[in-house]
């Protein structure tokens, strides 16, 4: 009797159920909920990024081809859910592309087309004469018949003086300064330089106002002036530099000392250097 109980004790606790094991789909949930959380971190900060990056498109288009590499191999392998990951991501990686490509076109307004200016006094906006007042006299303020623009009265079409016009060559890793009516070469990006070429041909403009407004194929360097200070003043779109590699880039820009100016690219030349055309108008 006294071995029975022993073994009777034994053969309870080897009967007894064992302890129920945590549920691994509470596990693999909490993996998924922190692997999309860090997706979509990452998608937000690479949209910031490439806001500003001259090569936005090529690192999209990378991103895709890396994605549609990914979904092959884990279709090869049938995991099904690390399929559907992919694909999700793919799809938002379609949207930022059209989204970046929407905002950064340039804006609504025609480049190159100077605001209306107000009507002269006596002359209706339609461009014919007004009729003259009963006494005969000349309207207020206004130019005779026949006459031209008020004395000291600029007209509304003159272009600013010119500070600084030229071909520049910028090496590689260097800038100029064009505020002293003449390009003075700076080695370093400081907070005079206007324009500064760093490597692989991106051209940034100058630091106190880091904005290059893209006016390519918007005319020649002749309006360029209204067209530059209409970006401005429109606050149209702009970035702190973009990808030079000659052709018929040109881009607006304005110096450190507020002047605004036009840049065209030229040549490429040397080792990653670039022959630009650049004007400075006077503010």
């Amino acid at each position: 009797m006294e071995n029975e109980a022993p073994a009777a004790g034994r053969e309870g606790r080897s009967t007894r159920p064992p302890a129920p094991a945590a549920p691994a789909l509470l596990g693999d949930r909490s993996s998924v909920a922190t692997n999309v959380i860090s997706a979509v971190t990452g998608l937000m900060t690479m949209v910031q990024l490439l806001r500003t990056d001259a090569l936005w498109l090529f690192w999209i288009a990378l991103g895709a081809l890396v994605l549609v590499g990914l979904i092959a191999y884990q279709v090869r392998k049938r995991n099904w859910r690390a399929v559907g990951v992919s694909l999700v991501v793919l799809l938002v990686l379609g949207a930022v592309g059209g989204l970046l490509a929407v905002s950064r076109q340039p804006g609504r307004q025609p480049a190159g087309v100077a605001k209306p200016t107000a009507p002269q006094a006596g002359v209706p906006s339609s461009g014919a004469p007004a009729s003259a007042p009963a006494s005969g006299a000349p309207p207020a303020g206004g130019p005779t018949a026949g006459g031209s623009e008020a004395a000291g009265a600029p007209s509304a079409t003159a272009a600013a003086p010119i500070v600084f016009s030229d071909v520049v060559q910028l090496d590689k890793k260097t800038g100029v300064d064009l505020d002293g009516r003449r390009a003075d070469r700076r080695s370093t990006q400081d907070a005079t330089v206007d324009l500064y070429l760093d490597w692989g041909y991106v051209l940034y403009s100058s630091v106190r106002h880091s904005a290059l407004y893209d006016d390519s194929n918007q005319g020649p360097e002749q309006g360029a002036d209204a067209r530059c200070r209409t970006y401005r003043e429109d606050d149209r779109q702009s970035f702190a530099h973009h990808y030079v590699g000659g052709g018929n880039q040109q881009y607006c820009f304005t110096t450190s000392e507020g002047r605004p100016g036009w840049v065209q690219a030229v040549n490429s030349v040397g080792d990653g250097g670039l022959i630009v055309k650049v004007t400075v108008w006077e503010k």
